[in-house]
């Protein structure tokens, strides 16, 4: 388990060991998210994930961050694709590789020292409910000045590459900025079908982003 990454991943062994499971030889996709999204705070995984953030921001030497967390109950392992900065960069750690089925990951990502914000966006592959690979995007928005710009936050999921042309970003900029504190990818005409991004962010100078991957009627 890499040090960006807290909680011990949700597999059929694990729902095997649950009575309700016991006798299940069918265990499905959406079981694995299920019992993934139930066990979203289980073990102080969260709380983990959260001081490993706390620590990040102490040393990080700036005085604006967005802090990322990252919960993965899709019922399979998330991969980073790409990421994307408009506005300053990643802390000290990187980008987590892979978060298992019921794991959180985090990150830092902070203002530059010569400029105002930090805004950016990181894209994981994972699957639909079906089995089919597609490409789940977070982005977020926090500005220094919060006397005129409120913080915002924007996720989509789509087929496989969807995020790898510059045009695209363009497009999720602007989306983005007529986004709140909270969006769902459900509220999409061209959502990935059976999957589900949510994010919401805080309005101080080091909010917490955090985004739920996980599968339609769970």
């Amino acid at each position: 388990m890499g040090d960006a990454v807290f909680g011990n991943p949700i597999t059929n062994s694990t729902l095997k060991g649950l009575p309700e499971f016991e006798d299940d030889y069918n265990i499905t996709s959406i079981d694995r998210a299920c019992v993934a999204l139930n066990m979203k705070n289980a073990e102080e995984k969260n709380v983990r994930a959260l001081q490993y953030l706390e620590m990040l921001k102490e040393k990080c030497g700036v005085d604006l961050g967005t802090l990322c967390l990252l919960y993965n109950a899709t019922s399979a392992t998330i991969k980073f694709v790409n990421h994307k900065n408009w506005y300053g960069n990643i802390g000290a750690s990187p980008y987590p590789m892979e978060i298992a089925n019921g794991q959180w990951g985090a990150f830092l990502h902070v203002k530059k020292s010569s400029g105002p914000n930090s805004v950016g966006a990181v894209v994981y592959r994972g699957k639909d409910p079906t089995g089919v690979e597609c490409d789940w995007m977070v982005s977020f928005d926090n500005p220094d000045k919060k006397v005129r710009w409120n913080t915002k936050a924007y996720a989509e999921v789509r087929e496989i590459d969807h995020f790898l042309p510059d045009s695209t970003w363009g497009k999720i900029y602007n989306l983005m900025q007529s986004s709140g504190y909270f969006h769902d990818s459900t509220k999409d005409n061209d959502n990935q079908k059976g999957c589900s991004l949510s994010v919401s962010i805080g309005n101080d100078h080091f909010p917490m982003a955090v985004a739920v991957f996980t599968l339609q009627d769970v």
